[in-house]
């Protein structure tokens, strides 16, 4: 039987860093709202002409007719990841509507906790070692990619955990945390079946 376990740690981002992170966290939240606001609209407005042709919108992942040259140029400052992942987020709320375990996806609001998600093309854990022990005590979490880097994120990990596949980094009243969970046991799936795995997760 397989059981997850869960870890959020404090990091600690440089101001420079706590920036692009906000931007990247408001970012996907756009993304995730520009879903939420269409499906209303096909389901108020459409619905009837949609009936007569037996067309249907599709719940997919799709974000690309979102980033307008003109109206929303600043989508492009991120990574396509985050905007992806912000798709995914809205998919896999849809699913858990769709299997009764929750109501339609929402709006999300620009107060309390946010947190941006993010799949393995964006980070990486690197083991800390002590020069003159050779023991590794921990690791740095390196965040970003060749041309959107963020960088080092300082963290505390308070007790023992395996690298994940996807991490949040969300801030809460001013402080900031790294979360994430592992599955309880030895199998990993591969890269490249990492977004199919984490569909199975709740939010």
């Amino acid at each position: 039987m397989q059981t997850q376990t869960g870890f959020r740690f404090r990091c600690y981002p440089t101001p420079e860093q706590a920036q692009i992170l906000l931007r990247w966290i408001g970012c996907q939240r756009f993304i995730y709202n520009a879903k939420v606001t269409e499906d209303r609209y096909y389901r108020k407005f459409a619905r009837k002409a949609l009936d007569l042709t037996g067309i249907y919108p599709p719940v997919d992942q799709q974000y690309s007719r979102y980033i307008d040259p003109d109206l929303t140029s600043w989508l492009k400052e991120v990574p396509s990841q985050v905007l992806r992942n912000g798709a995914v987020r809205w998919r896999q709320a849809y699913a858990r509507y769709f299997k009764g375990l929750g109501g339609r996806p929402v709006l999300k609001k620009k107060v309390g906790r946010q947190a941006v998600w993010l799949t393995s093309e964006l980070f990486a854990f690197h083991p800390m070692m002590d020069t003159k022990t050779g023991e590794i005590f921990g690791n740095r979490l390196t965040v970003g990619n060749k041309k959107f880097p963020v960088g080092d994120i300082l963290f505390q990990a308070h007790k023992d955990y395996r690298i994940p596949n996807s991490i949040r980094i969300g801030v809460e009243a001013g402080q900031w945390f790294l979360s994430f969970s592992n599955e309880d046991v030895n199998q990993v799936p591969d890269e490249a079946d990492t977004v199919e795995w984490l569909r199975k997760f709740s939010e």
